[in-house]
């Protein structure tokens, strides 16, 4: 077992111990692996000394059975390798897989880009094993070129290459 996976079985882990010491008399008395509410919760998923994600939630539930968190009031920051910013999310809810550290992110939707792209939309997906972060709904985009709308996009994390998708409009500025 790598390193990187005995952080994150250990982050689940103190993730369920954090959330029964909050829960104090409120803890499930017959099925413990039932959904547990945390106030305030702190995700990192990290490979060596890089904090390869920090995720921020002001509520969460934790469904360990799953190894699902149902988050809301979201911040999310990941670092590339070389420990560069790669993005920045924030959202009003969001779902991350503990295991995978993949993440939906929905409502309000805003971010940046280690490329220096600005986007503003109403969903995205971040894929870890792939390096991507995606959607398809429509999507607000500037950058140091200028405004942009568009159908969708990817922005792969390794290469941090952003492909604004689908019906791309320059907005003009007046």
């Amino acid at each position: 077992m790598g390193a990187f996976t005995r952080h994150r079985r250990f982050a689940t882990t103190a993730l369920g111990l954090c959330a029964l010491v909050s829960l104090g008399a409120d803890a499930p008395q017959k099925n413990m692996s039932s959904v547990l509410r945390v106030s305030g919760m702190t995700f990192v998923g990290s490979r060596g000394s890089v904090n390869e994600m920090v995720l921020h939630a002001q509520r969460a539930e934790l469904r360990p059975e799953t190894n699902l968190a149902v988050l809301e009031d979201v911040r999310i920051s990941a670092q590339d390798e070389g420990s560069k910013r790669s993005f920045d999310v924030s959202c009003e809810r969001g779902e991350l897989d503990v295991e995978k550290n993949d993440f939906l992110a929905e409502g309000d939707v805003h971010g940046t880009t280690g490329g220096g792209q600005r986007y503003q939309t109403a969903w995205v997906r971040y894929d870890h094993a792939k390096g991507l972060l995606y959607t398809d709904a429509a999507v607000e985009m500037e950058d140091a070129s200028g405004s942009f709308r568009g159908d969708g996009f990817r922005y792969y994390t390794r290469k941090r290459s952003f492909l604004l998708l689908g019906n791309v409009r320059v907005v003009q500025k007046l």
